[in-house]
């Protein structure tokens, strides 16, 4: 029903990371930092011969080179760390399980029998995007984890992949049963497209230069109205923004990708504003004015939907490289989708934004 961000993921990887670099128990002891290694096999052996890492200057997504939590290129195939999955596990249960807390006692506080209702409408479809972009980020996450507790480099996709889309199926089966929600299918579509099309990509390398990402900024900061009602910002779909950025070097040919910046991408997006509703759970709610009603046998909208072309950067590559732990949060930095020069387009008169969504008056 909603899309869920997991505000989780950067404080986690954060915690990890540092758990990682402080820990004696995990095989630093064994395995050499091979980011500061000449490698030139294919297969990196571990002192031990217990286990093969793949070349880490092989490692990549998108013609740059892919981060992990533990600084170690994944292995080949599984070799799960004991100690590594107590920890890992220890601190994404007790997130997880805080977060499932806290959704209890506020998105999911009244309660009524399990029901299908379709919502597609009722967020102008921005939060379809929003469960793409939600099935893609936790696809993510898992996989990473995965890699940091030993699994082998396509285990970690595969099982990544599968949990991502698990835990998004887990919270809308937990929304089918809100009193004022219910277990939308189009919600659950979206989340596979997101897992499946994070799967695909790590697959077939074209795909990799179409990265989803994702912004929220209070609509009142930008000028725009939140969504009446919402309880919270993860159903403030008016301050949501979804895109997809593409990365136009890799995509030119040889000739022409010498003149456009590796760091420097086009996105597109889209986004709907001053968005309210017509449910007959709420009562007394009056569209803002300036808005447009969209309708569907379900239910009933007002909103300005905008559809969004800009520039954006790959963070990966503009920021400078550092230690493991920075270089593994910039690159998840980079699904956030920074402010940055964009036209926007709706139903009213184009707009050109030097640092979109904020509106720069000279």
């Amino acid at each position: 029903m909603r899309f869920k961000i997991p505000i989780i993921f950067f404080i986690f990887g954060f915690i990890v990371t540092k758990s990682f670099s402080q820990s004696d128990s995990i095989t630093t002891n064994i395995v050499p930092n091979i980011q500061n290694m000449n490698i030139s096999n294919t297969i990196l052996n571990d002192e031990d011969s217990l286990s093969k890492r793949l070349n880490y200057n092989d490692y990549k997504y998108g013609n740059r080179q892919r981060y992990t939590l533990t600084g170690y290129a994944p292995y080949v195939n599984t070799q799960i760390s004991k100690s590594n999955l107590i920890l890992v596990g220890s601190i994404f249960g007790a997130f997880f399980i805080g977060q499932h807390i806290w959704q209890e006692e506020t998105i999911w506080k009244d309660k009524a029998n399990f029901k299908v209702k379709e919502d597609a409408i009722y967020s102008i479809y921005l939060d379809k995007c929003g469960h793409f972009f939600g099935g893609y980020i936790m696809s993510y996450t898992f996989n990473e984890t995965l890699l940091a507790v030993g699994f082998g480099n396509d285990d970690a996709i595969l099982w990544g992949s599968a949990l991502g889309l698990a835990y998004q199926t887990y919270i809308e089966i937990l929304d089918g049963y809100g009193a004022n929600y219910g277990f939308s299918p189009s919600d659950l579509y979206a989340d596979v497209v997101g897992s499946v099309f994070y799967y695909a990509q790590q697959k077939v390398p074209v795909l990799q230069n179409f990265t989803p990402k994702f912004h929220y900024y209070p609509a009142e900061w930008h000028g725009e109205h939140s969504r009446k009602p919402h309880d919270m910002f993860i159903d403030d779909y008016s301050s949501q923004t979804c895109y997809v950025s593409v990365n136009v070097h890799n995509l030119l040919p040889n000739k022409l990708a010498k003149y456009w910046p590796d760091w420097l991408e086009l996105t597109f997006g889209y986004a709907a504003r001053n968005l309210s509703i017509n449910d007959p759970y709420y009562s007394g709610i009056t569209p803002y004015p300036n808005t447009y009603p969209y309708s569907a046998s379900y239910g009933e909208a007002w909103g300005n939907p905008k559809y969004i072309v800009g520039l954006d950067y790959d963070l990966v590559k503009l920021l400078p490289d550092g230690g493991n732990a920075w270089n593994w949060f910039k690159q998840s930095l980079n699904y956030v989708k920074l402010p940055s020069p964009a036209i926007e387009f709706s139903r009213d008169k184009p707009k050109l934004f030097l640092m979109y969504p904020f509106q720069i008056k000279f």
